[in-house]
């Protein structure tokens, strides 16, 4: 039984859009016609005191599944369909609802309350009876999503996996805990606020979606689905040990990450043909990833094309990593490379090759994205365009 893994579906909800059409448009606009964007997800029709996390992962699954070729009621063999959806914590959103009751109502849900809940949601609705996980690793959980799923078909438990993550934490503890932190920008307005590797960076704002897929073991998929985006070339998970919130400086487990990625795929760095960034727009994770990518690419003539989205939508926290797995795939895809939002000048502690104001058309073969999370996650993936 192959186990190689290609993805064939992507559904797409952020503050860009709620359709992988809309979002992609809308990212690829340049610095001048940017959109503005809505940070919180909208409120949804569904059962009541639902979070807005459930609501969106169910909109997000729906459109995978049809991008792959799977619309609604035509899942065969669920028990081979995993699924996997992550978030960096429970519905914040119905805390705020719980707080403020005094109608005396019905109360929300139990189950609503757990971080599981978008997952039993989404497996429910499709009914998968395959594994049914729910990672949460911080600000890497979603590309930590994708990578569990992949391993779910490499191990030969499924051969398909709806796989993702979804986060909504526009919420009043979050954004005060985090203002404490010093890591949310105070510049203003926020469409403009977050400037990744820019000199006058200062912080990141908060975003509301995910994004999730369709993996699948690829001789079934050449045989069920559309063509697939791309193959999964490998995925990877270390930690740094600094701190909850602290970065090596050195960017030593960054490096040793990017380094394995390419080494398994037996690739020298001259062959990286594009690099998402996880690019927050913090002075400490900004300069560490430009640190990484200096280390191992040399001088920015040598380096792959760099990019990363969060200028554009905000930080999606625990979504962050599937939200920008998207972007990368569909760059594959299009051919197209989105540009830095807000990046106006290159700060001297970040020399790296990256898109500036306008979108860059560039065949990518081999396409990488990293992601980081407090408490020491870094994870990252390796994608191979399939022609």
């Amino acid at each position: 039984m192959s186990s190689a893994v290609v993805i064939t579906g992507v559904g797409i909800c952020s503050p860009l859009g709620t359709t992988r059409k809309t979002n992609w448009q809308n990212l690829i606009q340049s610095a001048t016609q940017r959109v503005r964007v809505n940070w919180q997800l909208d409120e949804h029709t569904g059962t009541p005191h639902e979070p807005r996390s459930i609501g969106a992962a169910l909109r997000m699954a729906t459109e995978a599944l049809e991008d792959a070729g799977w619309p609604a009621g035509t899942i065969a063999e669920p028990e081979r369909w995993g699924c996997v959806i992550g978030t960096s914590k429970g519905p914040l959103d119905l805390y705020d609802t719980l707080a403020d009751k005094t109608d005396g109502q019905e109360p929300v849900p139990f189950p609503a309350l757990w971080p599981s809940g978008p997952a039993a949601a989404v497996a429910r609705q499709f009914g998968f009876r395959g594994p049914l996980l729910t990672p949460v690793s911080a600000c890497a959980t979603g590309l930590d999503a994708v990578i569990r799923g992949v391993r779910l078909i490499e191990q030969g438990d499924c051969d398909f996996v709806l796989a993702g993550s979804v986060d909504a934490s526009r919420n009043r503890y979050v954004t005060a805990s985090y203002r404490r932190l010093g890591i949310l920008s105070r510049q203003t307005p926020e469409e403009t606020a977050c400037r990744p590797f820019d000199v006058t960076r200062d912080g990141f704002v908060i975003g509301e979606g995910g994004a999730m897929f369709v993996l699948a073991r690829e001789n079934e998929a050449s045989s069920r689905t559309r063509k697939p985006y791309a193959r999964w070339h490998s995925g990877l998970q270390l930690n740094d040990p600094s701190g909850m919130t602290q970065l090596d400086p050195t960017a030593a487990g960054l490096i040793h990450l990017i380094r394995q990625l390419l080494d398994r795929a037996r690739l020298d760095p001259g062959q990286l043909d594009a690099l998402h960034l996880h690019g927050t727009g913090t002075l400490a994770n900004d300069a560490c990833e430009a640190r990484a990518v200096n280390e191992i690419f040399g001088p920015v003539s040598q380096q792959p094309l760099c990019t990363a989205s969060k200028g554009s939508h905000g930080h999606l926290l625990g979504a962050a990593g599937s939200l920008e797995l998207a972007w990368l795939l569909l760059a594959m895809r299009e051919g197209l490379l989105p540009p830095v939002q807000n990046l106006q000048q290159l700060a001297t502690e970040c020399p790296i090759r990256v898109v500036q104001e306008t979108a860059v058309s560039l065949p990518i073969q081999y396409g990488m994205k990293i992601s980081l999370g407090f408490g020491g996650h870094i994870s990252g993936a390796l994608l191979e365009a399939i022609h």
